[in-house]
């Protein structure tokens, strides 16, 4: 069965090279690969990047909301505006 098995991936390896080594169309092939990697990794990137900022941001505005609170302040600052006398 292993025997089999590697049989068959040697098989596919080699039908794998001979698919992207082609001296007529090899090239285009590798390029179309190269390109949808650059592709996916910039994709990744700037998903990491986007909930990177969220998080920070979300972070931020919880801070300003809590020291909103422990000022007595609200973080609409309308709120405490009927209490003041004019």
């Amino acid at each position: 069965m292993n025997k089999i098995l590697a049989l068959l991936g040697g098989v596919g390896a080699g039908a794998l090279a001979m698919y992207y080594m082609d001296p007529e169309r090899g090239s285009r092939r590798r390029a179309l690969i190269r390109d949808q990697a650059i592709g996916l990794s910039n994709d990744v990137r700037q998903g990491v990047t986007g909930k990177a900022r969220d998080l920070s941001n979300r972070a931020k505005g919880m801070m300003h909301e809590a020291k909103s609170l422990t000022s007595g302040k609200s973080s609409m600052g309308t709120e405490n505006q009927a209490e003041q006398p004019f």
